[in-house]
């Protein structure tokens, strides 16, 4: 790594230029008399920085806020996640909070006294968007950096005042970014807004023509097929309210366990791209109502049967397990025969195609009202959000008669494509404008975004530095941990580092009025 540096820079380890420290577990019930200090938590550390306004209190006591207090120039990286992708993400600390504590969810990387913190907020950030930490992370349902791998992390290092000329350079490129970043983000979300509202008229039967009592669908006639078509044991399942909807008239509301003949979990096999077994659908295959067939893995093991878990057409596949509570529930509809199988992560529905069309489900369960209701249900453990195949059944539908539901889908389709395709390329110019923050970052620490000046004083030069003057500092008395049978020694906290260089002013800001 080092020899494709240019001269002047140098490759070492964080804990060579930083304190890598773990933040502490607090619990109310310990410390009861000791005074209430704010602390942060990974929910207040977001890609865009900190997020104050939800700060909890703990208890500390004096000596912990000496060694977890947060000073101005600090960094903070998530350590834990339910989402490996969101593990090392950084943020700088400005002092905003006085006797500020951070929780051991969080690492603090607190910069020597002449490295520039801002550069090291890019470098660290650079590394969290590139996927390294994701990669580096350990641990399943929740992912783990750990302090100690952090610590040793390789950091390219160029000359002090190289430093503060990239994060100038950085942040007048990055900030242009972000401006358009914050448009294509406003017009997600009104395309996001008129969606909803199209969705919340179609489930009251605005896209529709009243039906008369006549044609309307009659509960015994649905349980009645989809008896007739189970191959199992098969009884109606009573529906739960959605709180805020009154279907209209001559609508019943059915649940989806009773339009449904039958329903169950994927596959637990495990499985591989190059593997010579049957191909298998996961959650990354469920994309926006429907399956997307760009990704799929195959089973390890060639010689197991998975015909029962192959798709036909109307098959409802529903994500039943995910880190994110907007994308559990997530339903994409089976538009033709597939022999493809499916992961133990989504569960199948299949409906009575002769009352229902699945088309109509998927729009029903995208509608604002039930996607409230859908995530309200959903349980959390470990950091991850759950459905039962049970608690889906139970989800009501209302059931206007086929004619009806394809008329609505008819009018559904003309009227969401605007906002589908202004959604589309919002989403293409982001992803765009995020390879390009990448490709911008990683120039500029592999030394290329700007031309190096030869009067730099050498990175190798500012690293015996550092080092000297740690070598320097008195050594903090270290006590031994107290016994349970003996008295707790009285902790000594070691001195504050050296305070970190001023923050110069930098980069150009600019603001644009949307």
């Amino acid at each position: 790594m080092e020899k494709d540096l240019p001269a002047g820079w140098a490759t070492v380890r964080l804990d060579e230029i930083a304190e890598v420290r773990l933040g502490r577990q607090r619990s109310p019930k310990n410390h009861s008399g000791d005074q209430m200090r704010p602390y942060l938590r990974a929910a207040n550390v977001g890609w865009s920085g900190l997020k104050l306004d939800d700060v909890k209190e703990m208890n500390f006591t004096d000596s912990e806020v000496e060694t977890y207090r947060l000073a101005p120039g600090d960094i903070i990286l998530s350590e834990a996640s339910g989402s490996a992708s969101q593990v090392g993400k950084p943020a700088l600390w400005n002092g905003q909070i006085t006797d500020c504590c951070f929780q051991n969810t969080l690492i603090r990387v607190r910069a020597a006294a002449d490295i520039y913190p801002s550069f090291l907020l890019h470098a660290l950030r650079h590394e969290a968007l590139r996927g390294a930490f994701a990669e580096g992370a350990r641990g399943v349902g929740i992912h783990h950096l750990g302090s100690a791998k952090l610590s040793s992390w390789p950091i390219s290092l160029p000359p002090l005042a190289e430093q503060h000329r990239i994060v100038e350079a950085l942040e007048d490129h990055l900030s242009r970014l972000d401006a358009s970043n914050t448009s294509l983000v406003t017009a997600q979300r009104r395309a996001a807004h008129l969606s909803a509202a199209l969705y919340s008229r179609a489930v009251s039967g605005v896209f529709s023509r009243s039906v008369s009592s006549e044609m309307a669908v009659r509960h015994e006639t649905v349980e009645g097929i989809s008896r007739s078509m189970a191959t199992r044991r098969w009884k109606p399942v009573d529906p739960v309210s959605i709180p805020g909807y009154t279907p209209p008239e001559n609508w019943p509301m059915m649940s989806l366990g009773t339009l449904s003949h039958s329903s169950g979990y994927g596959t637990s096999t495990k499985c591989e791209y190059s593997a010579a077994g049957a191909p298998v659908l996961r959650i990354p295959n469920v994309q926006g109502g429907s399956l997307d067939l760009s990704d799929v893995k195959n089973a390890i093991d060639p010689s197991l049967d998975l015909a029962s878990y192959y798709l036909k057409p109307g098959d409802l596949l529903f994500v039943r397990t995910n880190g994110s509570r907007n994308l559990i529930g997530r339903v994409g509809v089976v538009e033709k025969e597939l022999p493809y199988a499916f992961a133990s992560y989504l569960i199948r529905f299949r409906l009575s195609l002769e009352v229902v069309e699945p088309r109509w489900v998927e729009l029903v369960l995208s509608s604002p009202l039930w996607r409230q209701a859908i995530e309200r249900y959903a349980a959390s453990s470990a950091g991850q959000y759950n459905l039962s195949a049970d608690l889906l059944s139970q989800v009501p539908i209302p059931l206007p008669p086929l004619e009806v539901q394809r008329e609505t889908l008819e009018a559904m389709d003309s009227s969401v494509a605007g906002a589908h395709r202004l959604s589309v390329a919002a989403n293409l110019a982001l992803a765009r404008s995020q390879r390009l923050r990448e490709s911008l970052l990683t120039t500029a620490f592999s030394g290329k975004l700007l031309r190096q000046d030869p009067a730099d004083e050498p990175a190798d030069e500012l690293l015996a530095r550092i080092h000297a003057k740690r070598a320097a500092q008195p050594k903090p008395k270290r006590t031994r941990r107290a016994s349970t049978r003996q008295p707790a020694a009285v902790y000594t906290p070691p001195p504050p580092p050296a305070p970190s260089t001023p923050l110069p002013p930098t980069a150009i800001q600019q603001e644009f009025e949307l």
